[in-house]
């Protein structure tokens, strides 16, 4: 539960924070910090590894239904403010 409110808050900073990307689609968006997200807990895993092969595929699993959240988030973040952004302007 922790784990998923750091996600949040990330996600919200994230979305505010203004980056060179605006010019990528909402979906191109979320999936690259996705990707980036599953790419860094993937690599602290494997540093970390305490258990079998077992609990490491478990972990890797998790890894990527949280990197799913995370790009879900971002790309829904990314879709409401830019329906706020004004037009023509």
């Amino acid at each position: 539960m922790r784990k998923l409110a750091i996600l949040t808050a990330g996600v919200v900073l994230a979305a505010c924070t203004p980056t060179p990307d605006e010019d990528r689609s909402c979906a191109e968006l979320a999936r690259a910090r996705a990707n980036a997200q599953m790419e860094r807990e993937l690599a602290l895993q494997e540093q970390h590894q305490a258990g079998g092969t077992g609990q490491a595929e478990l972990q890797r699993n998790f890894i990527a239904m949280d990197a799913e959240r995370y790009r879900r988030a971002v790309y829904e973040e990314c879709m409401r403010r830019r329906e706020q952004e004004p037009k023509g302007e």
